[in-house]
């Protein structure tokens, strides 16, 4: 046991290695360098396949090569499609793959990364950010300094922002706005399809004994294969996923293949319009809820799944045509309206009555919160389901009124 404990494990040498190596290395050469550090057996082509399946910044690039995620991922672009809220709040919610951009070493422990990142908009500041949670999701909140950057680069929720890893194992990276008028489709849709076949092609080949292959771990291997190494990124993982590719998504599980459709080409399947035809793509944080074709993830979620106390409205009942019968609408209801349909077109709307029906619970709750200084357990989760279906941020009914200017002085921009 005492020789044990004079040698670093393999797992201790593989990441130590491969940390410190800007390329991809092949196993024989982990083997060869491991030896320099400890003795090596017969065994120890096993012992290092072993401990690579335990290291998530371990990414395999080849046959029989990996990588270590942070050493891949300067250079590469991604596509962060915006939205009302983000805009106008200074709050960027991340998915799987985004996270693992900003914090590759997240996903190793599930432990939140407390390290400080540099983010330099481009012909604006740079900022110091750090991983918070807001509404229960990863973000980084730029603030108001990002607010206004995009105010006065004329940015609009129809735009993307792209993002440029410059040096990710120091935390160094890029932001610029792309508007929506810019945005090569042709190209894009190409990027599209190579993402998704990319991903048919490592879910397929996933070896593991899993219902599914988690995202992150999905995430990561598509980083490997430089699906992002080019100069015009691909829409957003999961609407790319859920429109292009024969992939399914399971809750807390992952991606699985969903039989085969070889038929696909550039055009989205199932007869659905590409992002360039119709809507911008389905916000990041919101791509775990597309199970299947139907929406049902996402009218689960709007429906409180796993929350009874959450009545389950008619949905049948609130649709556009009713609202116009009602003769009555109003911008916040527009608003409502306009960023349902960029985050889940399919689903059919509350009506003008359901929806201010529901916002007048949620500025109740925001009331009694403001009045007593907190809310019980139920309440506060009854709060931010309101304030997720609805799409308001209960912060902004303390002093705001929705048919104000909506870059006039919101109070969240100073949190």
């Amino acid at each position: 046991m005492a020789r044990d404990r004079e040698y670093p494990s393999y797992l201790t040498c593989v990441a130590e290695i491969l940390s410190n190596s800007p390329t991809p290395l092949s196993v024989d050469t982990l083997v060869s360098r491991i030896a320099r550090k400890r003795p090596v057996g017969s065994g120890a082509r096993s012992a290092v396949y072993q401990a690579l399946g335990k290291l998530y910044q371990a990414i395999p690039v080849g046959s029989g090569r990996f990588g270590w995620l942070s050493c891949l991922l300067p250079d590469q672009q991604f596509r962060h499609p915006l939205t009302r809220s983000e805009v106008r709040k200074g709050t960027l919610l991340l998915d799987e793959l985004e996270h693992a951009v900003f914090f590759p070493q997240f996903f190793q422990t599930h432990r939140p990364d407390t390290r400080l990142i540099s983010v330099e908009l481009m012909g604006g500041p740079t900022l110091q950010v750090h991983a918070e949670i807001e509404r229960g999701t990863w973000a980084l909140r730029l603030g108001q300094a990002f607010v206004k950057w995009v105010d006065q680069a004329g940015g609009t929720a129809e735009d993307d922002l792209l993002i440029q890893v410059k040096d990710a194992a120091g935390g160094e990276y890029g932001m610029r706005l792309q508007p929506k008028e810019s945005r090569q489709e042709v190209l894009i849709r190409k990027r599209n399809v190579v993402l998704s076949r990319a991903a048919e092609q490592i879910v397929g080949r996933d070896r593991k004994s899993r219902a599914a292959m988690p995202v992150w771990e999905l995430a990561g291997a598509l980083i490997g294969q430089n699906v992002y190494a080019d100069e015009i990124p691909p829409d957003d993982m999961h609407f790319v996923l859920h429109e292009y590719s024969s992939l399914r998504l399971i809750e807390d599980a992952g991606y699985t293949i969903d039989g085969q459709d070889d038929s696909r080409d550039e055009a989205a399947p199932n007869g659905r319009e590409t992002p360039s035809q119709a809507e911008k793509p389905p916000k990041s944080r919101l791509g775990f809820l597309f199970e299947n074709g139907d929406g049902a993830g996402f009218d689960q979620f709007f429906h409180g799944n796993g929350h009874p106390e959450l009545p389950s409205l008619d949905w049948g009942r609130g649709d556009l045509a009713a609202s116009d019968a009602e003769g009555d609408s109003c911008e916040a209801y527009q608003a409502y309206l306009s960023e349902l349909k960029e985050c889940a077109p399919d689903m059919t709307p509350l009506n003008h009555t359901e929806f201010h029906l529901l916002e007048a619970e949620l500025e109740m709750l925001v009331s009694l919160e403001h009045e007593f200084g907190f809310l019980m357990p139920e309440q506060e989760r009854r709060k931010n389901e309101l304030a997720d279906r609805l799409f308001i941020d209960p912060d902004y009914l303390l002093g705001g009124d929705w048919d104000q200017d909506d870059y006039g002085d919101v109070p969240f921009w100073n949190n």
